[in-house]
């Protein structure tokens, strides 16, 4: 699809922290932007004020009128969207954010980070470590950047980072939004199954990773990590250069070695088995999955030439993505910490990286159930996510997109199944009973945990509050 010659533009769920970002990077480039959406919140609003967008918080037909391009968000449809359903009629050509995001960037050479865990803070570290070192680069991300300051940026350098997205494009486009992104240099970080409302099962997910990597020019690059048995089964026969890393095996290009942690920090030796070279690394970012994700962003500038001493500080100044184990705060000495995990490989990684850190402290898990489907289909392995927790406390499931397909599996169920293995077990169903029982139950040295992506999304800061009233 050509998009010569547009001038306005329109984006129908324009809050997002993708739409609202491209959005952004529309009106930099000149286009006459407009949007909407039923809600909105910072930083996306922040975002769009900053810029000057002028966006409706609500869905009417009259904002529909005479736009030459209307983007179309995810879980935006013409059964729930008036909007939607204006713009078919009417006829104006329609996109997905994907598809628009590669047309802005269709002349860089795009470095795309996917797999199903540490794509933001991989891509993060990727992005920070580049402006860091005098290679202003562009960038796309999935989640904000503490230390960017922002998700997005546009640059007049070549090299562009963007968080390849598994995830389906819009309604009329059932593509993985990184089937869009054409990548020259790609990073695959792991490959766990997910999105069950999309995907089958692992083989389909997979199918459309060997997609992506079809894609590739004969020239291009891949960097993954060795550490996961599918991304190896993925790469079996590919013809493309690979550069390996991980923290097992010799198979490897980049190895992560002596994992410490103290002073809260992460500190590793980071081993170019190939070059025999070893540099030290410090990092705020901890767990042996963030480690991993150092590698993959260590192999990627290394790949592009950029020298260690260049980008060794950014390295131990990255901050990270917001609410990726991200330290909240500490009241009467209980630590609460708020993280993004929503998967069972991710929500093991997190407190198994607590238990690491904090290894003579009580660890409260607080895990809100993200989407049915999810639930029901990782009961089992959610069950096992949890054995370096004292004490959990599960709400009931939040459904997302997912209203309609209540009764499948509940919250109480997934409670009977984490029992099998620890007892310290609780269903609390609401945000105010889960912040009334850890007041009155917490104590001195305990640390929090909340994973949550739905209703429970502020719940860290408000059990400060609470705490510092108690």
């Amino acid at each position: 699809m050509s998009f010569e010659n547009l001038k306005k533009i329109h984006f129908i769920g324009i809050a997002g922290i993708g739409m609202s970002a491209l959005a952004a990077m529309a009106k930099k480039l000149g286009y006459q932007v407009t949007g909407s959406d039923g809600a909105a919140y910072p930083p996306a609003t922040t975002v769009l004020a900053e810029n000057n967008i002028i966006f409706f918080e609500d869905y009417q037909e009259e904002h529909i009128s005479d736009q030459d391009l209307v983007v179309i968000g995810a879980g935006q449809e013409p059964a729930n969207n008036i909007e939607v359903r204006a713009v078919m009629r009417k006829g104006i050509r329609i996109v997905s954010f994907a598809e628009l995001l590669y047309f802005f960037t269709k002349d860089k050479f795009r470095i795309v980070i996917t797999g199903t865990h540490g794509k933001t803070t991989t891509a993060s570290l990727i992005a920070w470590a580049l402006n860091s070192s005098d290679q202003k680069t562009g960038f796309f991300l999935g989640g904000y950047s503490k230390d960017l300051k922002t998700n997005y940026a546009l640059s007049a350098s070549q090299n562009f980072v963007i968080e390849g997205d598994e995830y389906y494009s819009s309604f009329f486009d059932k593509r993985p939004k990184f089937l869009h992104y054409r990548p020259a240099l790609l990073v695959i970080t792991n490959l766990d199954m997910d999105h069950y409302d999309y995907y089958k099962n692992l083989t389909d997910l997979v199918d459309k990773f060997r997609k992506c990597i079809k894609m590739l020019p004969p020239e291009g690059v891949i960097i993954a990590c060795h550490d996961d048995k599918n991304v190896r089964k993925l790469l079996k026969d590919s013809d493309h250069k690979i550069i390996w890393y991980g923290l097992k095996g010799k198979q490897l290009n980049w190895k992560g070695e002596k994992i410490t942690y103290a002073d809260n920090l992460m500190r590793f030796t980071a081993n170019n088995l190939a070059a025999k070279e070893k540099v030290p690394v410090e990092l705020k970012i901890l767990g042996a999955h963030n480690a991993l994700n150092c590698l993959a962003a260590i192999a990627v500038l290394d790949h592009l030439k950029i020298p260690y001493d260049a980008f060794k500080k950014s390295l131990f100044d990255f901050q990270g993505s917001q609410r990726r184990f991200e330290k909240r705060g500490e009241i009467g000495g209980v630590m609460v910490i708020d993280d993004y995990a929503h998967h069972p490989t991710a929500v093991k990684a997190t407190l198994d990286t607590a238990r690491s850190v904090f290894p003579n402290r009580r660890i409260w898990a607080i895990f809100e159930p993200h989407t049915f489907s999810r639930t029901k289909a990782t009961i089992n392995q959610l069950a096992q996510s949890f054995g370096s927790a004292d004490q959990v406390i599960i709400p009931d499931i939040y459904p997302a997109r997912e209203k309609s397909k209540k009764g499948n599996v509940t919250a109480s169920m997934v409670v009977d199944e984490i029992k099998k293995n620890q007892q310290n077990v609780y269903y609390l169903p609401t945000k105010e009973k889960v912040l009334a029982y850890l007041v009155k139950e917490t104590r001195p040295q305990d640390v929090v945990i909340v994973m949550a992506v739905g209703n429970f999304n502020q719940i860290a800061d408000l059990l400060l509050e609470r705490l510092s009233s108690k």
